[in-house]
């Protein structure tokens, strides 16, 4: 093993080492939960709110509008322990919400892009055929066209 190769390996061990007695580690723990979002949360409510910052251990989340801030602080606790439940090293002491300001609304909105995707003529025969059985015929119409769009416009 040349010199070169014994500096790397003595900066590789260093890395850890230091991160660790810096607290980088914990605050890169802790940070985590900002890549993680979309998979700690349901969809819904991931695409309503998105984590702003972390401070002294309490993670602030920013809601799209008041209706969205309320069903968030109603579910707390329960988030508090999604998201420790995934840290490896550290714990949050809390979690703070507050609103979305209007631009930031706007470019979240910005970026959500729907596509259309029409459902194959077997998809749509199969879901005519179970809803065959609702008498009503505006009603059963009514649930075949909101099926249809629920199929075909996705958020991308």
């Amino acid at each position: 093993m040349n010199k070169h190769n014994k500096t790397l390996m003595r900066l590789e061990d260093l890395l850890p080492t230091l991160s660790k007695h810096r607290g980088w580690a914990e605050q890169l723990d802790l940070h985590s939960i900002f890549l993680n979002w979309h998979d700690l949360l349901d969809a819904d409510v991931a695409e309503h709110c998105q984590p702003l910052k972390i401070v002294g251990k309490i993670l602030w989340v920013e809601a799209e509008n008041s209706a969205w801030l309320q069903q968030l602080q109603f579910q707390s606790a329960h988030l508090m322990d999604t998201f420790n439940d995934s840290l490896r090293i550290s714990k949050l002491k809390g979690v703070r919400f507050c609103m979305m300001t209007e631009d930031r609304v706007a470019v979240k909105k910005q970026e959500q892009v729907l596509s259309y995707v029409q459902p194959s003529s077997k998809e749509i025969k199969d879901f005519e055929y179970q809803a065959a059985g609702i008498s009503d015929k505006d009603a059963r119409e009514a649930l075949v066209r909101f099926w249809y769009l629920s199929q075909a416009c996705r958020k991308e």
